[in-house]
């Protein structure tokens, strides 16, 4: 009897231990999932951090980058901060779109911090030691850090974080239908599409067409091939906004006989001359701003400023030079107003002997 009872205590004190260990195990893993999360919209995010309270920052990763990666594996395994939320956006998921047309980036990683209201509070490149740090003091202070943030508007980062936070507003209240207008503070000092458009869809909702055709027409002077490959559905939206007859399928449209260009059997320091052949299949005239190489061995014989008739194509003669032995991969991009594809990309496989 003495040895039973000792066999039960023994066993309930195991299972004691083995429930205990679940839970431990559970806690972690919830703990872990409290903090860490994966591609949520601006609203998700900030909504999960007003439960707790808690200060957060969304992290714009490109999985098909090294230095993307290293920061995603640096915050899974050690994280720099308990008390915060951490959401991690890949630039290549749908839901990272908004993201990347609110903040036109230059670089990633880029940590964006917000206070557990939702105020923006720092931009934080890269994905050193340094961008831990600092990401971790401006959660603690809730104030913005003197890490250097490089942006396309030449800004300081004290001046161009405000006027960020007021275009996130302005989104978020466009959401739930309310238009707030923007300053013009904002449209004059960052020159990009994205407030515009957000301009066209509140003067829509107060029914104030004159206003909303106005944003679009300042919309239209900024369209460059990054612009117009970034905001494509923005710019339909403000060309049909002037022009309800608008039909996307006069606009010009760009293809190339050959996306992959293949040079074989070619002998180190050797000439190889190719052509690309650009074909605009629109009603409109294409205009090809500019074509630019990602070697300097690669050579573009003639002008890479040129227009091309609606129905017509044009060739593109450039040469191919190198000292290298091998496979090498280059890539050729012709920027233009094609609105199927502003920024075109030919990839050239050459296999040098």
């Amino acid at each position: 009897m003495m040895v039973l009872c000792i066999k039960k205590q023994l066993n309930l004190v195991l299972l004691r231990i083995f429930f205990l260990s679940i839970l431990f195990t559970w806690g972690c893993d919830s703990n872990k999932e409290q903090n860490i999360y994966y591609n949520q919209s601006i609203e998700n995010t900030h909504a999960i951090a007003s439960q707790h309270r808690w200060n957060y920052c969304v992290i714009l990763l490109d999985s098909t980058q090294k230095s993307s990666n290293q920061y995603r594996q640096k915050l899974e395994n050690v994280l720099p901060l308990e008390n915060a939320i951490y959401n991690i956006v890949d630039v290549n998921a749908p839901i990272a779109e908004w993201y990347v047309k609110w903040l036109c980036p230059i670089s990633l990683p880029l940590t964006c911090v917000f206070s557990s209201n939702g105020t923006l509070i720092d931009l934080i490149p890269g994905a050193t030691k340094e961008s831990f740090l600092y990401t971790k003091n401006a959660l603690l202070k809730e104030e913005k850090t003197e890490f250097h943030y490089v942006n396309r508007f030449n800004k300081k980062k004290e001046q161009i974080i405000p006027l960020f936070d007021q275009i996130l507003k302005c989104n978020i209240d466009l959401e739930q239908g309310i238009f707030t207008e923007l300053n013009d503070s904002i449209l004059d000092s960052l020159k990009y599409p994205y407030p515009y458009y957000l301009g066209i869809l509140g003067n829509m909702i107060n029914n104030d067409t004159i206003n909303a055709k106005l944003m679009a027409e300042n919309m239209i002077k900024l369209e460059t091939p990054y612009f117009l490959s970034l905001y494509k559905d923005e710019f339909i939206k403000a060309k049909k906004t002037i022009n309800p007859k608008f039909d996307i399928s006069n606009e010009p449209n760009i293809r190339v006989r050959e996306e992959v260009i293949t040079l074989s059997n070619h002998k180190v320091g050797e000439t190889i001359p190719f052509d690309i052949t650009i074909y605009n299949d629109g009603k409109l005239p294409l205009k090809v701003y500019k074509i630019f190489k990602s070697c300097t061995c690669l050579k573009l014989d003639g002008t890479d400023d040129f227009n091309i008739s609606s129905k017509d194509s044009a060739k593109v003669h450039i040469t191919f030079k190198t000292e290298q032995q091998g496979e090498i991969i280059r890539d050729v991009f012709i920027t233009s107003n094609a609105i199927n594809i502003p920024i075109l990309y030919v990839k050239i496989l050459a296999n040098i002997m």
